[in-house]
């Protein structure tokens, strides 16, 4: 079996057993939750009927066995049917597809600006190595890699927006909302990238073919673009995987703090209404973007890394 074949069987096995931790823990919930389906669809009503109750056990498979619910849920998932919600009665999809647009704006707007910091901090510093300017790179990232994301946000709501007035605090819809966010989130990616990004290109600075690239009248700029910045493309590439899954995990919380609607805001709002199939999905779809981001990032690494390619082929 090929390293590909080995990938996706790995990918497939890892999201069933996601699948199945997802769906134990929502199962074992306290609460009846026959009864939170009643209150969401008759909210008026101040007493249920048993007979209201039981209806709905059986129309959601509530009293059988637990691999019979399982296997429910997931032929639906297979099916493309992901359940309606408890709260609103509206399809989860339909849920999940209105909000997609906004976090995906926030992800990679911040990944962009993280990315585009990174790149800036760690070439200075490697072209002035052991001065302010170095230092001040290094400075930057270990703030950046220290500072919640929770607490950046504040700052920049009480600085920015509140004593300052230059950008809304709250909100989406133009993109001066999305300024602040992207900012909170991007000082983290730009963290992480500078500290690899200084690193690998100051390991390559210090290889013996430089030297030899210098005597041959290499420029300084076509050394660094074309053998140095290529020096760093694969541990950066692996890192750029981590910083994307994660950022839609720090979407969360940045959502919430700015009043911003979202995958993650979407998210807290399911928990705290105990609307169990969007949470569900939610919980599913976080999960399986983490895993088939870091499966995809893998595969790329071992097609960009001869080295890697010569060990798949041994």
């Amino acid at each position: 079996m090929n390293a590909f074949a080995l990938r996706l069987v790995g990918l497939i096995v890892v999201l069933a057993g996601i699948s199945l931790i997802t769906f134990t823990l929502n199962h074992f919930a306290p609460g009846d939750k026959a009864l939170i389906i009643a209150q969401a669809r008759y909210p008026d009503t101040m007493s249920l009927p048993a007979e209201l109750l039981q209806e709905i056990r059986a129309e959601f498979h509530l009293d059988a066995p637990f691999l019979v619910q399982y296997g429910h849920w997931m032929s639906g998932i297979l099916r493309g049917d992901f359940g309606t919600s408890y709260t609103s009665g509206v399809p989860v999809w339909d849920i999940f597809v209105g909000n997609l647009g906004e976090t995906i704006a926030l992800t990679l707007s911040s990944l962009a600006l993280g990315l585009l910091g990174a790149f800036v901090l760690a070439s200075l510093a490697v072209f002035n190595p052991g001065t302010l300017i170095d230092r001040f790179a290094v400075f930057v990232a270990s703030i950046g890699a220290a500072m919640p994301n929770y607490w950046l946000a504040l700052l920049l709501i009480l600085g920015v927006s509140v004593h300052l007035g230059w950008l809304p605090a709250y909100g989406e819809g133009t993109l001066a909302h999305l300024i602040l966010p992207s900012l909170t989130l991007a000082l983290w990616v730009m963290a992480s990238q500078t500290r690899l990004l200084r690193s690998f290109m100051l390991d390559a600075y210090n290889q013996p073919f430089i030297e030899t690239l210098r005597l041959r009248g290499i420029s300084e700029r076509e050394i660094f673009f074309a053998h140095v910045v290529p020096h760093a493309r694969i541990p950066a590439l692996t890192m750029i995987g981590l910083d994307l899954a994660a950022l839609l995990e720090g979407a969360i919380i940045v959502e919430l703090t700015f009043s911003r609607s979202g995958l993650g805001s979407l998210l807290a709002g399911s928990v705290l209404s105990r609307d169990l199939p969007v949470m569900m999905f939610l919980v599913m779809f976080f999960a399986t973007t983490y895993v088939v981001i870091n499966t995809a990032i893998d595969a790329i690494q071992a097609f960009s890394d001869p080295r890697a390619r010569q060990r798949g082929a041994a």
